[in-house]
Order: C-alpha cells, then sequence, then structure tokens
C-alpha cells in the first residue's frame, strides 16, 4: 500500500510562480507521506493567448519550470507526475506533455497526448487545442514506480514470477476515449494518470463520471490532478482533483471551483484491491471478441 497525492492549482502566464506553487504542493505531499505527487495538464503556464503561448513553451532542458519540478523531486524524494508544455519541429505548435519524473529528479517517461481538445459548445467553450498544440503519435508502455510495483509472488507455490504492477500516463481529454485506456490495461497497466484542466463546464457535467467510468471499466485506479479557477479573461477551469479506486470509490478529491491556492488530496493506492477485483469480476476473460474486436 502506497500513498499518493493529487495536487490542485490555478497556473497562470508566470512560469516561476506556477514553479513556487507546485514545489508547495511537493514538500507538503511529502511530508504528509506520499511517494507520488501528481501535478495538472499544463502546469508551467496557462497563457492569455496563442501567441503568448508560443512565447513561454521551451525544450524541455531550457524550461526553467520543468527543471524546478526535477530538483525538487530530486529533494524531497518523491516521483512527480506534471503535465507541461514542449516545442515541437512546428514553431507554432508545440506538445502537450506529460512527463513522470522519479525520485532522482530524471525523466523516465514523456508522453505527448494524442488526442486534442477542439470543441465549440453552442453557447458555451469555444477552445481549439489544435491550434498551439502537436498531437502526439503513440501510447507508452505502463512505467513501474513506487505506487505501481509489488514483489514476485509464488503462484501455487510452484514458482516464482515478476508481476507488473505499473502505471500508465495519459492527459486530459484523454479519458474521453476509452479505448486507449483498455489498451493500456491489456499491457499491464493497473493506475492511469489524467493530469488535466478541464473546463468549469465539462468538468461540472463530465469529470467525475469520467474518472469513474475509466476505473470500473479497467478495473484500475484513476488519478486526476486538476487544474482549477480563472487562468485568464477567457478560461477557467474546473479543479476536484480525484483520486478513484477500482471499484469506482471516490478515495479522495479537492473541492471548491473558486479556491485557486495550491492543495491536494492524499489516498493510499492498494494493488492488491486490483487483482481481487479482476479476479471475482474476471470482465476480459469474458469479452465476446467473437462477436466484437477487441482493442
Amino acid at each position: 500500500m502506497v500513498l499518493v497525492a493529487a495536487g490542485q492549482f490555478c497556473a497562470k502566464a508566470a512560469l516561476s510562480k506556477n514553479l513556487e506553487a507546485v514545489s508547495g504542493i511537493i514538500t507538503d505531499a511529502a511530508r504528509a507521506g506520499a511517494k507520488m505527487i501528481f501535478l495538472p495538464e499544463a502546469s508551467d503556464f496557462i497563457a492569455n493567448n496563442a501567441d503568448e503561448s508560443a512565447s513561454l513553451t521551451k525544450p524541455l532542458p531550457q524550461n526553467e519550470f520543468v527543471q524546478g519540478v526535477r530538483a525538487k523531486a530530486k529533494e524531497t524524494g518523491v516521483w512527480v507526475s506534471v503535465g507541461v508544455h514542449e516545442t515541437s519541429l512546428d514553431p507554432k505548435r508545440g506538445f502537450n506533455s506529460h512527463l513522470l519524473i522519479d525520485s532522482s529528479g530524471e525523466v523516465v517517461s514523456n508522453y505527448h497526448k494524442i488526442h486534442l481538445f477542439d470543441v465549440d459548445i453552442p453557447g458555451g467553450t469555444r477552445l481549439m487545442e489544435s491550434d498551439t498544440t502537436m498531437p502526439g503519435d503513440r501510447l507508452h508502455d505502463p512505467i513501474e514506480t513506487p505506487a505501481g510495483k509489488r514483489e514476485s509472488i509464488s503462484v501455487f507455490r510452484v514458482a516464482i514470477v515478476p508481476v507488473n504492477e505499473v502505471i500508465s500516463l495519459l492527459t486530459c481529454y484523454d479519458i474521453r476515449f476509452p479505448e486507449a485506456a483498455q489498451v493500456l490495461k491489456s499491457r499491464g497497466a493497473e493506475i492511469l494518470a489524467y493530469p488535466s484542466a478541464f473546463t468549469a463546464r465539462t468538468g461540472a457535467a463530465h469529470w467525475e463520471v469520467l474518472l469513474r467510468s475509466r476505473a470500473i471499466e479497467t478495473q484500475s485506479y484513476v488519478i486526476g490532478a486538476a487544474a482549477v479557477g480563472q487562468h485568464s479573461q477567457t478560461r477557467t477551469s474546473w479543479g476536484h482533483a480525484m483520486i478513484v479506486d477500482p471499484w469506482g470509490t471516490i478515495l479522495a478529491q479537492c473541492t471548491d471551483l473558486f479556491h485557486e491556492q495550491p492543495t491536494f488530496c492524499l489516498a493510499n493506492v492498494d494493488l492488491g484491491g486490483v487483482r481481487e477485483i479482476r479476479t471475482r469480476m474476471p470482465v476480459d476473460k469474458q469479452r465476446r471478441t467473437d462477436i466484437y474486436p477487441t482493442v
């Protein structure tokens, strides 16, 4: 059983202030005993417009925010999941990146968001992420972490075999595509991390439902760190960072849309519970792939 933290704060167009906010979350969560800390999508900044976003986006080695988070992970001895911007070969469009940083401060995985949030809701939100973002082109294999690793076990008291208890990286809008989560489960994932910045409108309607649905469908833990509050004149995020267990139960969440101060919620991840649920309700073995295709 491992204690994890899902963070929540209001990023703005100021990398140094955003770094100060997440550094506080990491420090306080580590003091509370968390071994892994999950931070929102676009934690480095949320800009006021496309030109400002392009000017603030840098390669990871030159990104002061990323280097600061790496240093803080090493200082506190914890793993950190965080969403940031990253340059691509297109000068006008960067990657929406989800970094996994280990306790030595090394980036062990860098996932580029594959589903971009292009929506135009009548009377509501219009946001075209593809105007400023390049889509990724692959899902990463799951990764062993302190919150997703268990010692080898004896099977039928005959042999010792390795057990792959691992975490997979996705981002925000990816949560609306259950196929991606199912593919990662098929590769061994038992924890799905979705750093997010849901709008206030879509978050109020769908955030909790989507997190719990992905948890129930994949029989996995789902961790949704979340941006919150008013980032600019045109952008407000829902918040409600949340940790959900494989049964779909909300173990912990941050609340209050208008509370923009950095905060986090804590919950224990028990991968023994994942195995138990998957054994008692073996949906993967019961899929009718003779009638419909698998993913």
